[in-house]
């Protein structure tokens, strides 16, 4: 259980102030709501209304007592994911003549360190405003704070600082402590993908058995088959969905494209692709209809395949993202040390470097010296040079640089700080990718036992319909409900099963996107190839088992 002082640090309020605006209102309604229905509507507390209504008080109470916890872990999942750009940044502006005071006022103000900023200015509003000595402030902040990994950083600085270490050279050693722990850190969360991984599969695996028996079953109880095999869909793709949402808890938030407002080549291409490809759906969807020449399960993977046109292009663009980002580190060690050589004259820097082969980074240091040369808006020039590659981690460093430069750092110190923490970085991120190619092949695999499984099951049922419809049984009860198999609305079920398969496919293609932090419209590209798997495998399925079980 979280020490309570830092779960209501987190929440920005008082315990008391906590327990007297929330808790209290929230027991109050959760013991009168029962008694004020039971008093003004008491025809309805019957059954499962009854049930229903002695299950919102409860609710209430849990929701009021697990979203502290709630608010505690997801600020210290926002500070861990943004520690390796906040120690970065910090070592960037140490170089310069700041204040570690100024330093900390800086980074404050930085909103892309979201929850991170907030903390960090909380310490400079108990120095600046309180008086507090600095060393103080920081441990009365590490006391306070979600992360393990912040309070163990303050904790070092408080200390530091109390010694007469010098602060640059401080900062300097943290980027190897710091960006340690966040490569344990990230390593850690990856693994949890092989953990979710096995979840998915099992859980999938379980819930096939469920769907089979939804589409058995009906013969032998002489259930609505629609119903049974609804309602095992739902539950099917409900859990799906509940695996999913939590896979996104565990997976470390790293983005790969920009958050900049400028918009590329890249993102016009993404957006125009969009209304192209739905329109292309709608039209194929249309004429299959209209003309119903193929089975029904080729007939949903065609109707989708135009989503991978959007598909496509936003994976090849996320391909060229990746490849800037491999040529990038150089450059940055490269234009640090020209410009440290320079006395820190970056544009005659970058004019020596634009020479110089780096990869796919060539054209766009060319326009950043074009930008820079014309002298109208320095940042700018960079922003627009982190949009042209469309890279968050781009962007991100990028502007630590402009900012560390500007403000009188040692420009071969900042770019040989940013290149080493920005190839660790790249070297995680390259494990992630692996894990995620990892789970694709087993995706794939898995889509195709559960369509196999599924329609083989279809092909049972389409076997006992024929049989039962072309002969005269007696009304005797043999444990089959032949009227139930002869009516059953083979059609309808594998609508209905295609569907499920369109679901499972679109969860596969987002459990991927979650753990490789790629676009999501890079979704689609699986989404379609797990559609025309699942096709492809019932089609198979019902034509190998159709002469064996005397349906063709």
């Amino acid at each position: 259980m979280p020490d309570s002082k830092v779960l209501f640090h987190c929440l920005g309020i008082s315990k008391k102030n906590y327990i007297k605006k929330y808790v209290i209102p929230v027991f109050a309604i959760s013991i009168l709501f029962p008694l004020l229905m039971l008093i003004l509507v008491p025809s309805i507390l019957y059954g499962y209304m009854l049930i229903a209504m002695l299950l919102v008080p409860f609710a209430l109470l849990t929701i009021v007592v697990l979203y502290p916890i709630s608010s505690l872990e997801g600020k210290k999942k926002e500070i861990d994911n943004n520690i390796h750009y906040y120690i970065t940044h910090m070592g960037v502006l140490a170089t310069s003549q700041m204040t570690r005071v100024d330093i900390l006022h800086l980074l404050s103000k930085t909103e892309a360190y979201g929850y991170l900023a907030r903390e960090t200015g909380r310490i400079y509003a108990l120095i600046r405003y309180w008086h507090i000595s600095f060393p103080v402030a920081c441990r009365f902040i590490a006391k306070r704070t979600p992360s393990v990994l912040f309070s163990d950083f303050l904790d070092r600085m408080a200390h530091a600082t109390q010694a007469g270490e010098d602060f640059e050279d401080f900062v300097i050693s943290e980027q190897t402590v710091v960006m340690n722990d966040f490569m344990t850190m990230y390593k850690d969360s990856l693994n949890s993908i092989d953990m979710i991984k096995e979840m998915f599969i099992s859980m999938s695996m379980s819930l096939i058995f469920i769907v089979a028996f939804a589409i058995i079953m009906p013969i032998i109880t002489g259930m609505d088959a629609k119903l049974l095999v609804a309602g095992a869909v739902a539950i099917f793709l409900g859990t799906e969905l509940i695996i999913l949402m939590y896979a996104k808890t565990k997976v470390p938030t790293d983005r790969i494209w920009h958050t900049l407002e400028i918009e590329t080549t890249a993102d016009r291409r993404i957006k125009w692709s969009m209304p192209i490809s739905l329109m292309l759906c709608i039209i194929l969807t249309g004429i299959l209809i209209a003309y119903p020449i193929l089975p029904t399960t080729i007939m949903f993977a065609v109707s989708l395949t135009p989503l991978l046109l959007t598909g496509i292009i936003a994976r090849n663009e996320e391909n060229k993202i990746k490849r800037f980002d491999d040529n990038f580190g150089a450059f940055i060690r490269s234009l640090g040390g020209s410009s440290g050589a320079r006395s820190g004259l970056i544009i005659e820097s970058l004019k020596e470097l634009v020479p110089h082969d780096f990869g796919p980074l060539s054209k766009n240091i060319a326009n950043l010296y074009k930008r820079l040369k014309i002298r109208l808006n320095t940042t700018r020039a960079w922003e627009h040079f982190a949009a042209g590659t469309g890279s968050n981690l781009i962007e991100r460093f990028a502007t630590m640089f402009v900012e560390g430069t500007t403000v009188g750092g040692k420009p071969d110190v900042i770019g040989d700080i940013i290149s080493k923490n920005f190839m660790r970085i790249l070297s995680v991120r390259k494990l992630r990718y692996s894990s995620a190619a990892s789970l694709i092949g087993v995706l794939y695999g898995l889509t195709a036992g559960i369509a196999a499984t599924m329609f083989l099951a279809l092909s049972i049922i389409s076997m006992l319909s024929n049989l039962f419809s072309n002969i005269v049984v007696p009304s005797l009860d043999i444990g089959i409900s032949i009227a139930t198999v002869v009516n059953m609305d083979i059609d309808l079920l594998t609508n209905i099963l295609m569907i499920m398969m369109a679901g499972h496919s679109l969860m596969s293609a987002m459990l991927i996107r979650v753990v490789d932090g790629g676009h999501h419209f890079n979704t689609y590209t699986h989404f379609v190839g797990f559609v025309w798997v699942s096709a492809l495998s019932a089609e198979f399925t019902m034509r190998a088992m159709g002469p064996l079980l005397g349906i063709i």
